[in-house]
């Protein structure tokens, strides 16, 4: 297999098959131009590999001005010898065998070992029958491909609305066939790649989302990787008249967490608790590091040994914070724990005392902090000790301490009762939503309304860092 060096995409399958005809199929406007000349660009960059693109559909000048806006500089490999335009939008009519020899002859004389041709649609718009076309593919395998081991990829329209791909049998002639589709998760704009075919290799997962954020770039299956020893992160400054998410990403987009107010998370069933806390954990840590109390009720999936660990993923040992937190964990499996200072044992007690007890420990935290609380709860853990009605009472009590003293309560909504999906919405001023799909974790906006953002756990500087890149 040759790695394409497209971002994610050889993650996902490990390449394509090396000096074969791979197809990209898609409908108008589904990346497929992106696709392949990423191909073309990041073989050059990573691998020294010299491409061509060959183009029935654009000139030199508007293809270099959309590769330049991608951030793409193919007028710079054209210098250093590693790429080459071939326009042949002019040469439509002089027929496919006059075609094949202009192609032909410039893949040879520049040791082309990358090849994009687009597209086919255009191709065959010049040819009188499908023989013409099959005569084309094949010596394209043979006599380009093969004897010179260039690696081509056909570009193919797929019209809106038709399932099938091509002319009935270019994908049978390919050795990989990948299509490009635009579709929709709930009401939101989703991008999709499949992998239809690929020769002499197993697809064990034959979908993935992807974006065109800055070319194109897929997200496999996501495996979230911690750092072995992380450094101490330094925290975000807040945005103005808000707090800060601990995710510069997230506060770009937001402005911020919205101070004396509510915002909820809601998780779908399918997000584990490393994911969920790659949107929930930067909060608390970052709130910590800029000396402001936090309150955390965690999901009862998580007990102190977790948050411990948390903790050292961002290389800030749970001590450090001993003044300014406090984790409110039930009488059984907080017992086991002892007393260290941040741990509240509540013990079953009626909510009227909880809550009175809740409301003291942020007001003496403040108090000592000088600065405001940060709220973060479970709606699981809530409603388990006292109902759906509970969670409701907490949060307006919450609430009005926010208020009080410009904090924050992010509450992290989760599927046991599906109830509180009705009745707590409306009282949040900030609502996203925590998602899967086809192995990628989705986060976007309800309230207020943004895009899909894939969320990706980055450690390549050794810290823990949360990437939410859109879909585009």
């Amino acid at each position: 297999m040759n790695p394409t060096g497209i971002p994610g995409f050889d993650e996902l399958v490990g390449g394509i098959p090396k000096g074969e005809l791979v197809i990209v199929a898609g409908g108008p406007g589904t990346g497929k131009t992106i696709f392949s000349s990423s191909f073309l660009y990041w073989g050059a960059m990573k691998y020294g590999e010299r491409g061509v693109y060959v183009s029935f559909a654009e000139d030199r000048n508007a293809f270099m001005r959309n590769m330049r806006g991608l951030g793409f500089d193919f007028e710079k490999l054209e210098q250093e010898g590693l790429f080459r335009f071939l326009d042949l939008l002019t040469l439509m009519e002089a027929g496919t065998s006059e075609l094949f020899e202009v192609i032909l002859n410039e893949v040879s004389s520049f040791g082309a070992q990358r090849l994009v041709i687009d597209s086919l649609t255009a191709i065959v718009q010049g040819m009188t029958s499908p023989r013409e076309l099959r005569v084309f593919l094949h010596s394209l395998l043979s006599r380009i491909m093969k004897s010179m081991n260039c690696t081509t990829i056909l570009i193919e329209e797929v019209p809106v609305g038709r399932r099938r791909i091509g002319y009935g049998f270019e994908e049978f002639v390919a050795s990989a066939v990948i299509l490009l589709e635009r579709t929709h998760l709930k009401d939101k704009f989703l991008r999709r790649l499949r992998i239809i075919k690929l020769r002499g290799a197993e697809i064990p997962n034959p979908r993935a989302c992807f974006t065109l954020k800055n070319g194109f770039k897929a997200f496999p299956p996501s495996t979230i990787k911690l750092p072995e020893k992380a450094l101490k992160i330094q925290p975000l400054p807040d945005p103005p008249g808000a707090h800060s998410t601990g995710i510069r990403d997230l506060d770009e987009l937001l402005g911020g967490y919205p101070k004396a107010g509510l915002a909820l998370l809601e998780v779908d069933a399918r997000i584990g608790p490393t994911q969920l806390s790659l949107i929930v954990d930067p909060t608390m840590i970052n709130a910590l590091q800029n000396g402001k109390p936090v309150i955390l009720i965690p999901p009862v999936t998580m007990g102190l040994e977790n948050l411990k660990t948390v903790f050292s993923h961002y290389g800030a040992p749970i001590e450090e914070f001993e003044a300014g937190l406090r984790i409110i964990l039930a009488k059984g499996p907080g017992e086991k724990y002892g007393a260290p200072n941040y741990l509240i044992t509540h013990r079953g007690e009626s909510l009227e005392i909880t809550l009175e007890r809740l409301a003291f420990t942020i007001k003496e935290l403040v108090k000592r902090a000088g600065k405001p609380p940060i709220c973060i709860l479970s709606s699981d853990a809530l409603a388990f000790h006292y109902g759906s009605q509970g969670v409701l009472q907490t949060l307006h009590r919450l609430i009005a301490v926010a208020k009080e003293t410009d904090g924050l309560i992010l509450c992290v909504m989760e599927s046991t009762f599906p109830e509180l999906a009705q009745s707590l919405p409306p009282l949040s001023s900030i609502y996203l939503r925590l998602t899967r799909k086809h192995g990628c974790f989705l986060l976007y906006g309800v309230k207020p309304r943004t895009q899909l953002l894939a969320v990706e756990a980055d450690i390549s500087d050794g810290n823990l860092v949360t990437r939410l890149t859109p879909i585009l």
